[in-house]
């Protein structure tokens, strides 16, 4: 059986506020987090999970957010460029959600199976009234002329890759479950933004300029959840069947947190 290594890749940098990490949080304290895709190697198939943001228009930003450092196609050629590839070569791309922030260049991937949840495809077009703000229907309605593929809950998408059904930050979020030499590690998407949303214990982070925030530690909870969630009892389901699923805490792969830019998993 295949043992993959895992690759998070920096397309972009988004600033923030701290507040969006964690139900309750500092919305004064601005942070700045990559936003990633993740090449995943190994097996002979070559998978990406998600596809990037919009390049940043005249005033820098997209969606409300400050976008610096990349997105658009540039920031996803040169991400994998950095692997040795291109967005043609990639057989698989696999969406974790639909949010504006990783699925917009999807279309580079235009040899790709594009693996979606089944939920999520219905519900982005009629999101909650709170979600509305982060699905822009354009970004994603094009998937319909590429190879488009709408799974319901845990799929293979080769040996030794499966999705995980994970709702709670959007209603149809997958994660994916891959083998690799040190165990089974778990790609969570946006259902953990950060490894504090995963250990609210935690005192402190630091953002991709170096910076270094105080967070309040919540050691009365077993998960923190982000502040953009659709609904949080799904949420904390999603959590425990993420610890469940892979070998170790060590091999949960949070969606945006500044620490894992570089390194490879597995």
């Amino acid at each position: 059986m295949a043992k993959y290594k895992i690759h998070p890749l920096e397309v972009a940098r988004l600033g923030a506020p701290l507040g969006v990490l964690s139900m309750g949080g500092d919305m004064q304290t601005f942070i700045v987090a990559p936003v990633l895709i993740f090449y995943i190697e190994g097996g002979g198939k070559k998978i990406v999970m998600d596809a990037g943001i919009e390049a940043p228009g005249e005033q820098g930003v997209v969606h409300g957010f400050p976008v610096v450092g990349g997105g658009g196609e540039e920031g996803v050629r040169a991400a994998l460029k950095s692997v040795g590839t291109t967005p043609e070569e990639i057989d698989y791309l696999v969406l974790s959600h639909l949010h504006f922030d990783h699925c917009a260049e999807a279309p580079l991937f235009k040899n790709a199976r594009v693996i979606v949840q089944k939920k999520e495809w219905e519900t982005a077009f009629h999101p909650v009234p709170t979600a509305r703000q982060f699905y822009e229907s354009s970004l994603f309605r094009n998937l319909e002329a590429m190879d488009l593929v709408l799974v319901e809950g845990e799929y293979e998408v080769t040996q030794g890759v499966s999705t995980l059904f994970l709702p709670g930050h959007s209603q149809g979020l997958q994660g994916l479950a891959v083998d690799t030499a040190v165990g089974t590690a778990v790609l969570t998407g946006d259902l953990c933004y950060s490894y504090y949303n995963l250990d609210p214990t935690r005192t402190e982070l630091t953002d991709l300029a170096g910076t270094t925030v105080a967070v309040v530690p919540r050691p009365d909870l077993p998960f923190l959840p982000p502040a953009i969630f659709v609904n949080l009892v799904d949420w904390y389901d999603s959590m425990w069947k993420v610890v469940a699923r892979a070998s170790s805490r060590d091999l949960i792969i949070p969606g945006h947190d500044p620490s894992i830019v570089g390194k490879v998993f597995g």
